[in-house]
């Protein structure tokens, strides 16, 4: 079974979102948005802006947005299927099964057809660089083969090709493996390693790419169908239940590599998250399968989010018999790296040594300065909603008399319904960009906005001096989808894109609802373009500044290297200062 995305599409043009969010929470007009209380997350001061014009919702808060199928689908925690029967029924539409309905949808011949594609461009030897990437990772062929790793040629049509001109083109439509200009289909996946991906049965249902050469986004996955939701799936979940028919525990990582990377080392229990943060659905599924979870994220700030985000959707479902450890990692690691430059001792003493998920929450209370009344009252409120997240009588008991203990106070005769956290406690207003929002977020935005009013806007050469910075490899992601597609669903774009936080600068681009035309939209981006080149100019002369009075650090050093490097005309003075930069005196 598959629903034609055209018909999605359809569905989509002709659902009011207002509508649909307004009959199952109280909106308010405020502007061009209407606003409520995000039920995302726990929120007192309406945080969740609506937007009518472009069909969209975004909370200021968590960070929550997507179409009404995305609402629905969080909101009523639905299947993909099942939340649009939701919107055709209540739009008075047919749904358009393909081949017949059934209860579930079935993964697509494509996707398998396509990983044997893909393993046999990798094992015909006319893909050096991939199978370099994989040797420099330390990864065999006999792991690259369990995985069934293979390479997507940097081709705009080697699959579609290799599929040939019989095959239905809603087949080509619905298996994700394609994006599709002018009623052609051109391959998704070009010139990346390939990790297929599997559902709980072994059938083949999607794919995650990670690009060899330089290039945005590092790690591309397929867009969600009809048979594949990323909020619901583990990589090598399969793999470790085709392995062991009883599994003593799961250690949830973040990426493909470091499940691949754990599995060379012996370490066959690992599964990771396909580009989100874990969901509840991710908790439930691993609960079905062990009673002992480690939680291993990546060594950075990201991680540290991931780490929380996993206790906040750990609470809810959380059960006396489950047993749940974080593993943390010194910056700069993740478990991949960490466990080939220590080894599988090293990392087996990690998980010997994890933090339970009891004394991690505890030690964010501890954070606070529990030695004033202040401190104390930050501490409960930012303890109490997550402990109300909390369904299980006993559990909730236990954590509600250790923080009030910890707080002097008894929080279980409190009402305090958010967190105090920098991340949570804000409200819309102060989140939105504001004269508190950095300039250069600011020119993101109104870029954002600019493009959104005048998608043709992106096929001119008004952004060609970023070119050539790395740091703006999102914003071509984006234009090349303008290009490509002009009329793309808000929705659609935030999907192709990897950074949560680019993310959320496009989703307030959206619910801003800039009204512009198209002569003012022209100058907004010309005068945020300003902006950004001025700050790159400003940073040069900051680190030259730097590097006079001898404070520079290597990386420094060589982002200066790298912005000189990128001027399109090099000066006599640059000159100079690249032959001083790439000297070991100063």
């Amino acid at each position: 079974m598959s629903i034609p995305s055209s018909f999605i599409d359809q569905l989509i043009d002709q659902t009011d979102i207002v509508e649909v969010i307004g009959r199952r929470l109280p909106l308010n007009k405020k502007g061009s948005n209407f606003w409520c209380l995000c039920p995302f997350h726990d929120d007192s001061n309406p945080s969740m802006a609506v937007n009518q014009d472009k069909q969209f919702f975004y909370c200021f808060v968590c960070q929550e947005s997507g179409n009404a199928i995305h609402f629905l689908r969080r909101y009523e925690n639905l299947e993909f299927v099942d939340a649009i029967e939701t919107l055709a029924s209540a739009a008075g539409m047919t749904v358009p099964y393909q081949g017949g309905k059934q209860e579930k949808a079935k993964p697509s011949g494509l996707v398998e057809r396509a990983v044997k594609f893909y393993q046999s461009n990798l094992n015909n030897k006319t893909a050096p660089k991939a199978v370099q990437y994989l040797k420099d990772r330390n990864i065999t062929g006999a792991t690259a083969k369990k995985f069934n790793i293979g390479y997507a040629q940097d081709s705009w049509d080697a699959l579609a090709n290799y599929f040939g001109p019989d095959t239905p083109i809603q087949e080509l439509d619905e298996s994700g493996l394609f994006s599709k200009k002018d009623n052609r289909f051109y391959d998704r996946f070009r010139g990346r390693v390939i990790f297929p991906i599997r559902n709980i049965k072994g059938d083949f249902i999607a794919m995650g790419g990670r690009i060899i050469d330089e290039g945005e986004p590092k790690y591309l996955n397929s867009p969600e169908t009809s048979f594949f939701n990323k909020s619901n799936e583990l990589f090598g979940l399969f793999e470790v239940k085709d392995a062991e028919k009883n599994i003593a525990s799961l250690i949830v990582v973040e990426g493909y590599m470091d499940v691949i990377g754990l599995y060379e080392h012996g370490v066959k229990n690992a599964v990771a998250t396909l580009g989100t943060a874990v969901t509840p659905n991710h908790v439930a599924k691993i609960m079905r399968y062990t009673n002992k979870i480690f939680f291993a994220f990546d060594g950075d700030l990201a991680g540290g989010k991931a780490a929380w985000k996993a206790v906040e959707n750990t609470f809810p479902i959380i059960r006396e018999d489950i047993n749940i450890h974080f593993v943390f990692f010194e910056q700069g690691h993740d478990p991949d790296s960490f466990i080939n430059e220590h080894g599988l001792k090293a990392f087996q003493k990690l998980l010997d040594e994890s933090m339970s998920l009891s004394t991690y929450f505890l030690s964010k209370v501890k954070d606070f300065n529990l030695e004033t009344l202040e401190g104390r009252s930050q501490a409960a409120a930012f303890a109490l909603p997550v402990i109300n997240k909390i369904n299980n009588a006993v559990i909730k008991e236990v954590y509600a008399n250790e923080i009030s203990k910890l707080c002097g106070m008894d929080i279980k005769s409190m009402d305090i319904p958010q967190t105090i956290s920098s991340s949570a406690s804000a409200s819309a207003q102060s989140i939105r960009p504001n004269s508190t929002t950095p300039v250069r977020v600011k020119a993101v935005i109104n870029i954002f906005s600019a493009l959104l009013s005048f998608p043709k806007i992106a096929d001119q050469p008004i952004f060609d001096e970023l070119k050539e910075d790395p740091k703006f490899n999102f914003l071509f992601v984006i234009l090349d989808l303008y290009k490509q597609t002009p009329d793309i669903k808000p929705s659609r774009v935030i999907e192709s894109l990897e950074s949560e936080q680019i993310k959320g600068y496009f989703s307030e681009a959206v619910v801003a609802g800039l009204e512009l035309s198209e002569k003012n939209a022209l100058k907004l981006i010309q005068d945020c373009m300003d902006i950004l080149l001025k700050n790159q100019k400003d940073r040069e002369q900051i680190l030259k500044d730097k590097y006079n009075v001898r404070s520079i650090a290597p990386a420094e050093r060589r982002d200066l290297q790298q912005i000189i490097l990128k001027k399109q005309e090099i000066t006599d003075d640059d000159r100079n200062w690249l032959k001083k930069l790439s000297s070991n005196q100063d």
